[in-house]
């Protein structure tokens, strides 16, 4: 079948969550638009909502999307929608046609019955953005691309090829390309299979007698001298079906993968292609800072491409299915992905959470997020759940365990099947303390499960994470060598770690080779689940509370190793040095007004630490912790030429007290005794303009590609100013601002208000077009000198 996409030109009205019917619609203001659209980013925070701190205090709200399309003279037409939060419901000419609650599978609904030919059909999709329903910032509405696909009689319908490598080397691949075929009447047909990797193509065709309804067969290919995909080598095929039926072309199909193999066991780990790979991982969510969850193609590119920048070669979508645009990004860019379909099973963990539906929906959401992944070569592995409550063997957390695998592997076997767990062990403390319950009851929970109560990775689990190819350990490192003994077979890998703990975790890592690698909480940070990295210091006062987000004006996670908007955070360098990838030794220092103060955070947080050289004239003579990220032997500490001498690194880290004085801080790494290289910091001035970068000096003026506008303060010199938290405003001329927005946690200004402060002196406009032209860019700040940069859409 003929896919189309169909983003451009859709009618939007938002709805409250009680709307009544006699009302008068006419009332309701409409927005005409093009999807990706996510309107809840527009919409004001407020600290009384219902999701809270989990999504940032955004506020929900439902929503109706209208689209008019002729189908002309088709014979079928199925709607695809890539993502919808959330309960969307499909209706084409009035007619209802199908609801789907979860808001991250995507679905197909089969519009054939209900389509009028040749004339003008309406398809409205409604959405609810229930709260609170999410652990993390959701977004809301039609927030992916939509698509419809259109066939005549005989066809291949959407998701029908399934392309798997049988065999590969350099030489020679065997590759199975198993084609399901639609057929209303019966008839003599030719399948014909073609691949093409720069102009170098492979061919196979077979005879097919087609009855009514579908038609499976099966073509093998033989490819000579195969480019094979990695991450490093993201070589991608593209596939070609076509179904010939009395000499005429009925349908034509196109797909695109990539030739690799997986290999996992505890003896050799993870092999791809017979090389021997550890994933250096991050989990992410899906929002993209200030333009919420739109999943335009250009942010998820710059998404992966800042990820790879900064080492990583693997991703975990946290705690959902992906986009279909990110996974071609990671297809074409070259990434390694765990793919989630779930945060919860029968157990909530939000009020009005997924677990309202997964008992009879968890089926179709499986076989909906496997038929469309399972061509993507950057797939890796699908995860059946995170930290879900079932994991202690209670709900018939085994059999809902198995269950979950099986139907995935019923759809593809090719790939590995994982799920995170965290502490486990049943904890009945809540039961025991109820004054009414029945203490024959409180007899019952000692017997069966004093064994092992509160004991992490009790034996509970066994039967739970029996199913799976691949075990998720979620901040347990500790367990990577104990757990190799105990059970010989498992093959593990750290579905989430912290920062501070990096160098700890990775070591564990490169002891075992039943463990394949890490995923990092988080890669790059998100909206909701707010402030669950933040710190403070100070001698009086309780810690921060383990595991615990921020009150209002917090709307930011701030555990990401890259912030919000992009760009790296300290912790990002000290994770490099983790993995020993070769870098210069980067420096960071604390602010010396908290000599002496204690430091305080969640456990998810990063040390308060800068990128500067820089501090008030009151503070000279004062100790400055200075500390170097860096796998050196040792580290020397110059200062304005003189020689303070050398540290050796622990844990990643070298540091040194040294008295302020302004000028130059300058380290140098030795390897063997041999200097392998240095960075410095300086002491900069005090900010005195802007300074704009484009990060593409052209772009698409298609109302869909975005070009980013990197934003700076900096001194009259142009340097950087690393601690600068400043209000900058934005004005575009030629195109459309779409959100102005830095990577700070902790404030009450509006992603579309084109205000917004810096953190660490840096910011991100970004900006479409509709039209071709030149745009001009134009940021400011009170007292400072702006900056104006001009960039074409073409």
């Amino acid at each position: 079948m003929k896919r189309i996409m169909i983003s451009k030109d859709w009618e939007f009205r938002s709805r409250p969550y009680c709307h009544d019917p006699s009302s008068n619609d006419s009332e309701i203001e409409i927005d005409s638009l093009d999807l990706p659209h996510d309107y809840l980013i527009t919409q004001p925070r407020d600290s009384e909502t219902k999701g809270g701190v989990l999504m940032g205090y955004f506020q929900g709200e439902g929503s109706e999307y209208t689209k008019y399309i002729d189908f002309g003279d088709w014979d079928h037409a199925i709607l695809d929608v890539d993502g919808a939060y959330m309960c969307s419901k499909v209706y084409i000419n009035e007619q209802f046609m199908y609801m789907h609650p979860h808001g991250y599978t995507p679905y197909l609904v089969d519009l054939t019955e209900k389509m009028w030919k040749n004339t003008c059909n309406r398809i409205t999709i409604n959405t609810q953005n229930l709260q609170p329903s999410s652990r993390w910032y959701s977004g809301a509405g039609l927030y992916r691309d939509v698509f419809l696909w259109v066939g005549g009689k005989t066809r291949i319908e959407p998701r029908d090829i399934f392309i798997t490598t049988k065999s590969a080397d350099e030489k020679k691949a065997t590759v199975s390309v198993l084609v399901t075929v639609s057929s209303d009447v019966a008839c003599e047909s030719i399948l014909e299979i073609t691949a093409e990797h720069k102009g170098i193509t492979t061919s196979a065709k077979t005879e097919l007698s087609l009855s009514v309804g579908k038609t499976e067969t099966e073509i093998i290919l033989e490819i000579e001298n195969p480019q094979l995909w990695d991450a490093e080598n993201p070589n991608l095929y593209n596939l070609t079906a076509t179904v010939t039926v009395d000499g005429n072309i009925a349908d034509t199909a196109l797909e695109t993968f990539g030739i690799r193999t997986i290999v996992c066991n505890s003896k050799d780990g993870l092999l791809i292609n017979g090389k021997s790979i550890k994933l250096q991982g991050g989990c992410i969510h899906h929002d993209h800072g200030g333009i919420g969850a739109a999943s335009f193609p250009k942010a998820e590119e710059r998404k992966i491409k800042r990820l790879k920048e900064a080492g990583f070669n693997a991703i975990r979508t946290a705690h959902n299915p992906p986009s279909l645009a990110l996974l071609e990004v990671c297809d074409r860019l070259g990434m390694y992905v765990m793919d989630e379909a779930f945060d919860m099973w029968n157990k909530e963990k939000i009020q009005l959470d997924y677990s309202l539906w997964f008992a009879d929906r968890w089926a179709s959401d499986i076989k909906n997020m496997v038929l469309r992944e399972r061509n993507h070569p950057s797939v890796l592995s699908y995860s059946t759940g995170n930290e879900i409550k079932e994991r202690s063997g209670s709900g018939e957390g085994a059999l809902w365990s198995k269950k979950l695998a099986d139907e995935i592997r019923k759809y593809d076997s090719t790939r590995l099947v994982t799920n995170a767990i965290c502490e486990v062990g049943p904890n009945y403390s809540f039961v025991m303390n109820m004054p009414k319950c029945p203490e024959k009851y409180k007899e019952a929970i000692r017997a069966n499960f004093d064994d092992y109560q509160g004991v992490p990775w009790g034996k509970g689990t066994d039967e739970y994470v029996a199913p799976y190819d691949i075990v998720g350990y979620n901040y347990r490192y500790d367990y990577f060598v104990k757990h190799g003994k105990e059970y010989p077979d498992r093959v593990i890998w750290g579905s989430e770690s912290n920062a501070l703990k990096a160098h700890l975790t990775w070591n564990e890592v490169m002891k075992c080779p039943h463990v394949i690698g890490d995923f990092c909480w988080t890669a790059y940070d998100n909206l909701g689940e707010a402030g669950a990295g933040r710190f403070k210091w100070g001698d009086e006062g309780e810690p921060i509370p383990q595991w615990t987000v921020g009150s209002y004006p917090w709307l930011v996670n701030f555990q990401g190793d890259i912030d919000l908007a992009g760009f790296r955070r300290p912790q990002s360098y000290f994770r490099e040095c983790a993995w020993n990838v070769k870098t210069e030794p980067k420096i960071f220092t604390t602010h010396p007004s908290h000599n002496g103060e204690n430091f305080y955070g969640t456990t998810a947080e990063f040390y308060d630490v800068h990128e500067t050289w820089t501090f008030d004239d009151d503070y000279i003579g004062t100790p400055v912790r200075s500390e170097v990220y860096s796998t050196a032997d040792e580290i020397r500490f110059i200062l304005n030429g003189k020689d303070l001498g050398c540290v050796k690194p622990e844990l990643g880290i070298a540091f040194m007290n040294i008295p302020y004085e302004k000028g130059e801080l300058t380290a140098i790494s030795y390897k063997d005794g041999k200097e392998i290289a240095r960075s410095s910091l300086h002491t900069v001035g005090t900010p005195a303009k802007i300074k704009l970068i484009a990060e593409d000096s052209e772009f698409t003026a298609d109302n869909r590609d975005l070009c980013y506008v990197d934003v700076f303060v900096t001194d009259e010199n142009g340097d950087r100013i690393t601690t600068a938290e400043i209000e900058v405003s934005c004005e575009v001329e030629g195109a459309e601002l779409m959100s102005l927005f830095s990577g700070h946690p902790k404030n009450e200004a509006s992603f579309t208000a084109a205000k917004y402060p810096t953190l660490a002196g840096r910011a991100v406009a970004v900006i479409r077009a509709k039209k071709p032209g030149k745009v001009t860019i134009t940021v400011k700040a009170d007292g400072l000198i702006s900056d104006t940069i001009t960039v074409i859409a073409k």
